[in-house]
């Protein structure tokens, strides 16, 4: 076990070593990038998320609201097609929650089970943990990446080498990432 452990750590430092040697080029904005989506990352999902699906029915609006009556049915169209999009983006993310938990549970199966047949089972217990905690899941998959990205950026912006500070690095992330989750979640609850 704690050479799976160990296995699965060297694996992430090499996907992080890949990301420094691009994307932490740029560290200044990998290091906002990361500490917003580590904190803010549930807002600004669905805020995103929201706006991505009312630009794309909103051009679908305007096109066919243009065929029927220009100009007022283009406005029109584009307002209660982009509406429609923007929520029917944020209903599909239930699916994708879905799809998200079976594949978490179907990695943490594989991690902890081997190959045996209650890794279904499990992905399926994880793809419906996704539809009901669909929230917690996209907090706790923004702190982890945000975390991951401000931490590299971080480590790339005092130019530490990975493989040598890997603890560090990992329980930075670690620390960086409970903040935010923690963060997230009361954000979450005292809104509610």
């Amino acid at each position: 076990m704690l050479n799976d452990l160990e296995l699965f750590v060297n694996r992430l430092l090499n996907i992080i070593e890949q990301f420094n040697s691009t994307l932490f080029e740029t560290w200044p904005v990998a290091l906002i990038v990361g500490i917003a989506l580590c904190f803010f990352g549930f807002k600004i999902f669905r805020f995103s998320l929201f706006i991505f699906g009312f630009i794309i029915g909103a051009t679908i609006g305007l096109g066919i609201g243009d065929i029927i009556l220009k100009p007022w049915g283009g406005i029109i169209g584009s307002i209660i097609i982009g509406l429609l999009g923007g929520y029917g983006f944020l209903f599909l993310i239930r699916i994708a929650g879905f799809l998200a938990g079976v594949f978490i549970g179907s990695i943490l199966g594989v991690f902890f089970l081997g190959q045996s047949a209650w890794i279904i089972i499990v992905a399926i217990l994880s793809g419906i943990c996704g539809l009901f905690f669909l929230n917690y899941f996209i907090m706790a998959s923004t702190s982890c990446w945000g975390a991951m990205l401000a931490i590299g950026s971080f480590f790339r912006f005092l130019n530490l080498p990975l493989h040598e500070y890997r603890h560090m690095l990992l329980v930075s992330e670690a620390v960086l990432f409970i903040l935010g989750l923690g963060y997230q979640v009361h954000l979450t609850r005292k809104k509610s």
